[in-house]
């Protein structure tokens, strides 16, 4: 066996960013040091070998559990301004990136929490009252290096903000993040989706997600796949497998933590050199709604599916909002059990870009451990590019049926023996030609159990018309979000497109009063600017971290959006 994967958990995600006003001089010497030894490597490499070989969780990082706060441990200082700010440096030797996990997160009004190296360089988001979770959980993930500093500035008129840890995890492998050059960390024979094999698959693609799941005591990867419902309501429902989060590993407050990448993709064919600010479109969180209910956390027994709403059940339209803002695809299924003859699985090996997969010869129904019909097998096939599999990572993402028109899920990755090279690799792989098993949609169905929590078809098609197929959409409820363009005016132009110190907006053909607004991919809103129609008007975008946005331009009823790149 091979590969049943996962991930960690987050809620924002550590990227490097240009200078901003939350950045500071060089961390004074006073702020004291938090040391966690470095783990046993030899033992951690020596049980992921056996956990790939076996198709258990494919293990990135491991958990130190602190019991620190804000108030007994770091160094409270006081500002000029009367503003009062709090820093800690964690030190853990030899890690590619640290995530930090805190059990209680309730910020102040007008509070800052960021992460930045020891010279000064922010590292993370600025984390504000905004930002946090329903639970009061959260998790900044993948910031990289093995030292780095915490900080938390709370106004001078505010109440002292809330800060308990409860583990940070050391992240060994395979972090793709910004500032370490760890990506094209999979095979060499992975095929990227932008390559020509993915020509036909360019709205599918956007539908699948890179999976960072936190369980209980480390962190993993995982993929999976937005999909469709015959209610067309845009619920944010994705589609993975059981073994990524099994409920006797994975609690229902890890869940919350989990993290969502969309559109995490090289660009083009070719391998991008660093992750960058690839992995910037994410959905923190999910809430389990059903499964397969066949795994004990070591072994499957029948389709091993996992069926989860991202965010949480309260800010459905706010996640949809995201999606939509990702310009994510709700992808079709077909829950038939006729075999495919054609078609591609798409996924995140080792939790690398997003890779393309395709078989040339028809599925064959068969079973994981002995119940039968529950997985349809694929053996791959060479291209152009490649001879493309899967590897750990790139468990529970789909596996697709050509159709020439909308493609369809048929099946979902529990594991196999795919590999690069005839004599074996990584994860347990032993040949190309060696075959991937994914469990069928159509066991998902209703076979897997008799409750609602255990099949598929009670959320699929909710209003229990029988209808078995089902295309994907871009747009299936008709939201009207940020991203849609109410009135398409052409004239307006935004220049230069990546912009660096400054924006300019062509607002000919606009009059009287023009507001101007930039909302990042998560949503929020960063800027406004409000100002004259008729005559273009430059934008201050020094204050602005880089990375993908979009601009509403707004005149009366004219409502304008467009996507720009600030590097």
């Amino acid at each position: 066996m091979k590969k049943n994967l996962f991930s960690i958990g987050i809620s924002l995600t550590c990227f490097l960013f240009s200078a901003t006003a939350a950045e500071v001089e060089k961390v004074s010497t006073d702020v004291p040091t938090h040391f966690i030894p470095a783990p046993n490597m030899d033992q951690i490499r020596a049980q992921d070998a056996e956990k790939d070989r076996k198709g258990l969780l494919y293990r990135v990082g491991v958990s130190s559990f602190l019991n620190l706060t804000n108030q007994s441990a770091g160094l409270w200082t006081t500002l000029a301004n009367g503003d009062k700010k709090w820093q800690l440096i964690i030190k853990n030797p030899g890690a590619q990136a640290l995530s930090f996990i805190f059990s209680r997160f309730k910020l102040s009004h007008g509070s800052e929490f960021f992460v930045q190296t020891k010279e000064g360089k922010l590292i993370s988001e600025i984390v504000t009252k905004e930002d946090q979770l329903e639970d009061l959980q959260q998790h900044i993930a993948l910031c990289a290096g093995d030292e780095l500093v915490l900080t938390l500035i709370d106004k001078a008129y505010a109440d002292v903000s809330e800060v308990i840890f409860d583990r940070v995890i050391y992240n060994y492998r395979s972090a793709g993040v910004f500032g370490l050059e760890k990506i094209n960390e999979s095979e060499s024979c992975e095929v990227n989706v932008n390559c020509p094999e993915g020509d036909n698959y360019q709205d599918e693609k956007r539908g699948v997600a890179r999976i960072y799941v936190v369980e209980g005591s480390g962190a993993g990867y995982c993929s999976g796949s937005l999909v469709n419902n015959l209610a067309n309501d845009c619920k944010p429902y994705m589609l993975t497998a059981l073994h990524c989060g099994p409920s006797v590993t994975t609690s229902v407050a890890n869940m919350t933590l989990w993290k969502f990448y969309f559109n995490y993709e090289a660009p083009t064919c070719t391998n991008p050199t660093s992750a960058g600010t690839l992995a910037s479109h994410f959905i923190t969180g999910c809430v389990r709604i059903a499964d397969s209910n066949d795994n004990d956390g070591t072994n499957i027994s029948k389709s091993d599916f996992l069926f989860v709403q991202m965010g949480t059940l309260a800010n459905e339209t706010t996640t949809i909002g995201k999606l939509h803002g990702f310009s994510a695809y709700w992808n079709g299924w077909d829950a038939n059990s006729t075999a495919s003859p054609n078609g591609v699985g798409i996924h995140h090996p080792m939790g690398d870009i997003k890779k393309v997969s395709t078989y040339n010869n028809a599925l064959t129904s068969t079973s994981w451990s002995g119940t039968p019909g529950t997985h349809w097998q694929v053996v791959w096939s060479a291209t152009a590019s490649s001879h493309a599999g899967t590897e750990p990572g790139s468990s529970g993402s789909p596996i697709f049926t050509y159709n020439g028109g909308s493609s369809r899920i048929v099946g979902t990755l529990s594991g196999g023996m795919s590999c690069c090279v005839a004599n074996g690799c990584g994860g347990g792989g032993t040949s190309p030609t060696a075959p991937d098993l994914y469990g069928k949609v159509a066991y998902h169905w209703t076979s897997d159990g008799t409750a609602n929590n255990q099949r598929l078809k009670p959320w699929l098609d909710p209003n229990n018309t029988g209808t078995m197929v089902m295309d994907g959409a871009y747009n299936p409820c008709n939201f009207v979000g940020l991203q849609e363009v109410k009135t398409d005016v052409t004239n307006i132009k935004l220049f230069p497109n990546p912009a660096t110190d400054k924006l300019s907006v062509d607002l000919a053909g606009l009059s009287g009063k023009v507001t101007i607004e930039m909302y990042d991919m998560t949503g929020k809103l960063v800027a406004t600017f409000v100002h004259n129609g008729g005559a273009k008007v430059d934008l201050d975008m020094t204050g602005i971290t880089k990375g993908l946005y979009q601009v509403k331009i707004q005149s009366g009823d004219v409502i304008s959006t467009q996507r720009i790149s600030k590097i």
